[in-house]
């Protein structure tokens, strides 16, 4: 459904929507005609964040602006803004005034420092026994008394799972982790191919082979013999659970650039995880029949999450989940019950294969580190130690911008290359970014099949902060033959005894992207979701419209003050738990999400907010 907001007439003039405007209006820059509009992934302003070491890997603070040059495809830059950050040990209050009863917003309490840390716990991606060495080294680290960095916590599996917001209590971090119904507990993931599967599909090839199936597979006149078939048919199963497990992790990925974009400064996400692949190409080792169909592209997505990060300002350190580990052709549990090293009939191509894979692992790493500007960390069992070490990296760093010699918004890849005059120092920055046309993304975005706010509405789920809103919740009885008030047809609001809710939204204009008419006015378009969950996370109730923004020119600068404000309306049954609510500007591809407990909403109408 579709629903025309037009601002046509004068204001509520309430309290209420004057206290969220000054929320919202104080939390957020107006903007300016004046200034350049900056953007990571645009071709208007590019900006780069720099890690400097010495020889010992040890930050270096105190380089001049004039010592740094930049390069864009080759071609000098000038640098147009410089800045030094070190470390800070806590974190500022915001000015945010006391909000009235009903009234949830999605704006941070605290100013942030300069850069924070996001502890991400891989389990999609990780055997049981990385996880378990993992939550070991986390729970070791957290206990260091002179933790003083800012830090959070999530956890991705069939979906990214928030787990503790930012602090610097290392006690409050550690009895989140420990909860392993909603942290970041051990969970087995269905879509990675353990050492024990793999040692029975290849003992189930060589009983094939040695009654007499040829060693090498290849398609003949006279077809496939049985083993290779069966090999074929284990392979490609294989690449359809990888297809999966990609999409899951670059939709985490995703979902956290979103949450994290919200948040001002460099982030710092540490990637615990034993192994995911960027792309899987055809391993001629294996011997398939037909080699091409297990082989895999993922650059379109890859590179749409890239873009996203590098717009958040994220930087991944990859840490190996494995530690430090011996040929897993040595496991145990790489062999089949009764088998053990040496016993399977092809042992040096096991061997060669197993070697490349840990490599491309290794690679995959690195090459996910350089793309972001951080570093990755393999072979150590010292995960403490790492994190110390990312610790310190992420928190002293330069940041400097420029406006790109080339502004074509052509979609290409455009390398950047920073370089320091003087001394022997190691650099980290992203290598590049994509100058992506804007209006493409919007207009392909448009007609997509794929609900924009849907990977971003799960219970649970981080609060994606791009997009500044605040809500008032106002619980009411249902009318005597009031229609229902959400998109489940199987649920009837009076027969239910449901609670009907009217959500009024404010949201900040300058998120938006409005676009202007000649005469002055202004248009835009947004979806807004609202979903009710019981506390076991399942749907009762959802309503999804299109909002189309429309307003002229005398009232547009209303807007800008106060924001856009609105109100739909849901229907819960006794058992709904959480509201939550999201908001997706399709002209910015920006979007705001805010989860309430249904438990906090007081029950009558709220009081009356004073200035």
């Amino acid at each position: 459904m579709r629903l025309c907001v037009s601002f046509s007439f004068a204001f509520p003039a309430f309290g209420l929507i004057l206290v969220l405007g000054e929320v919202l209006n104080g939390q957020t820059a107006k903007p300016q005609s004046s200034a350049e509009p900056t953007f990571k992934t645009q071709a208007r302003a590019v900006i780069v964040d720099v890690v400097v070491t010495d020889r010992d890997g040890r930050p270096v603070q105190g380089l001049p602006g004039d010592s740094f040059r930049v390069e864009e495809d080759g071609h000098p830059q000038k640098i147009s803004s410089f800045e030094e950050h070190a470390a800070t040990a806590h974190s500022a209050p915001t000015n945010l005034p006391s909000l009235p009863p009903n009234v949830f917003i999605n704006i941070p309490r605290e100013k942030l420092p300069d850069s924070v840390t996001v502890l991400l716990f891989d389990s999609l991606n990780t055997p049981l026994q990385d996880q378990t060495f993992v939550r070991a080294g986390m729970f070791k680290y957290l206990k260091n008394p002179r933790l003083d960095r800012r830090m959070a916590i999530f956890a991705l599996g069939a979906q990214l799972r928030f787990v503790q917001g930012f602090s610097d209590d290392p006690s409050l971090l550690a009895v989140a982790l420990s909860n392993v119904t909603a942290g970041a507990g051990l969970e087995t993931s269905p879509l990675r191919q353990t050492y024990g599967e793999k040692a029975a599909n290849q003992q189930a090839t060589a009983q094939l082979t040695l009654n007499g199936a040829p060693p090498v597979c290849a398609a003949s006149p006279h077809g496939v013999n049985a083993a290779c078939a069966l090999k074929q048919f284990q392979a490609e199963q294989t690449a359809s659970r990888t297809d999966v497990r990609v999409a899951l992790t670059l939709e985490g990925f995703q979902e956290l650039a979103h949450y994290l974009g919200g948040i001002p400064g460099r982030k710092n996400v540490v990637w615990f995880s034993t192994s995911f692949p960027l792309g899987v190409f055809a391993n001629r080792d294996l011997q398939l029949s037909d080699p091409d169909a297990v082989q895999r592209d993922y650059g379109e997505n890859v590179r749409r999450t890239a873009a996203l990060l590098a717009d958040a300002d994220v930087a991944i350190y990859p840490l190996s989940a494995a530690g430090t580990t011996a040929d897993p052709f040595y496991d145990p549990e790489h062999h089949a019950i009764g088998a053990g090293p040496g016993s399977d009939p092809d042992v040096r191509t096991e061997i060669r294969v197993d070697s490349v894979q840990r490599n491309a692992e290794h690679a995959t790493m690195e090459e996910i580190a350089a793309d972001t500007g951080g570093q990755a960390f393999y072979d150590t069992n010292g995960l403490s130690d790492a994190l110390n070490r990312i610790a310190d990296l992420g928190s002293y760093f330069y940041t400097m911008s420029y406006a790109p010699t080339n502004s074509a918004a052509d979609g290409k890849f455009r390398k950047i290359r920073v370089t320091l005059t003087g001394g022997k120092y190691k650099l980290a920055y992203r290598r590049g970014y994509f100058a992506l046309d804007e209006k493409a993304i919007r207009r392909h975005g448009s007609k997509s099949g794929d609900d924009p706010l849907q990977h971003l509405m799960g219970p649970g789920m981080p609060e994606s902060t791009e997009i500044p809103l605040a809500l008032r919740v106002q619980a009411e009885a249902i009318p005597a033959g009031a229609a229902p008030a959400g998109d489940n047809e199987k649920l009837d609001g009076l027969k239910c005894q449901c609670t009907r809710y009217v959500v009024s939204y404010v949201i900040a204009a300058n998120k938006l992207h409005l676009e202007p008419s000649p005469d002055g006015s202004r248009h835009g378009r947004i979806e807004v979701a609202i979903v009710v969950y019981d506390q076991e996370g399942q749907t009762l109730n959802w309503s999804l419209r299109q909002l189309d923004l429309d307003m002229d020119a005398a009232h547009y600068p209303a807007v800008e003050e106060n924001g856009v404000h609105f109100s739909l309306e849901i229907d819960a049954p006794k058992e709904g738990f959480y509201l939550r609510s999201g908001v997706y500007d399709w002209g910015s591809n920006l979007a705001g999400t805010l989860e309430v407990p249904i438990n906090r909403i007081v029950r009558g109408p709220p009081a009356t907010a004073s200035k």
